[in-house]
């Protein structure tokens, strides 16, 4: 089953003027005996929104968790900002098609979370998780738990726990996927307001 590859129009340079961020080389991917994808080469730039379009079990999700450094390649290479992908990332954030929020944590200790990992100190990782709460807008919620969230508010904590860490790398596993039509327009949207002010390279 064929992959294609949909690339932004609106990155702040021409292509040549920015550096590889995520590059897979020559990438094949297989399980026992089954090949799941075979002989990817592929390149997302600094800032770039690049989509990877195909059927249902085309190999989509194995590529985001080779560059996550979750699955290993059979063969071939993946690097991020030139460094090769061994293991994984901390400089990644990943938002699931699953929810993947904590369900004993508020909103707020939840994106607290990925600060911490980093060492953080506690007062400055809660400024950073009410600042992008209030940008995802989601002020006034800190303290609310999962299960008192609709789903698109619950995908609205994800993306700023994805963010909070400054990553070099954003994946995107059709996070939206499980939402109504109207609600998953509107997250897209937000998203893409979110891509534009923070310019950082997207592989969904």
């Amino acid at each position: 089953m064929a992959l294609a590859v949909v690339k932004s129009a609106t990155t702040m340079m021409s292509p040549d003027k920015r550096r590889p961020m995520v590059s897979i080389d020559s990438v094949t991917m297989s399980f026992g005996t089954f090949i799941a994808v075979q002989n990817v080469d592929l390149t997302v730039a600094d800032g770039e929104f690049l989509a990877i379009v195909g059927p249902t079990g085309c190999g989509k999700s194995t590529i985001l968790n080779a560059i996550a450094g979750l699955l290993k390649p059979a063969s071939g290479t993946v690097s991020i900002d030139g460094a090769p992908v061994h293991g994984v990332q901390n400089n990644i954030g990943y938002l699931f098609q699953q929810d993947a929020l904590l369900p004993w944590k508020t909103a707020l200790e939840n994106v607290e979370l990925g600060p911490m990992f980093k060492g953080t100190s506690a007062g400055e990782r809660r400024e950073q998780a009410m600042k992008w709460l209030a940008k995802v807008g989601l002020k006034g919620f800190e303290q609310r738990y999962p299960h008192q969230l609709s789903g698109g508010q619950r995908k609205r904590v994800q993306m700023a726990q994805a963010l909070i860490t400054g990553p070099k790398v954003i994946l995107m596993d059709e996070p939206f996927s499980a939402l109504d039509i109207h609600t998953r327009h509107l997250m897209q949207n937000e998203l893409l307001a979110l891509w534009q002010e923070e310019r950082r390279a997207v592989v969904m």
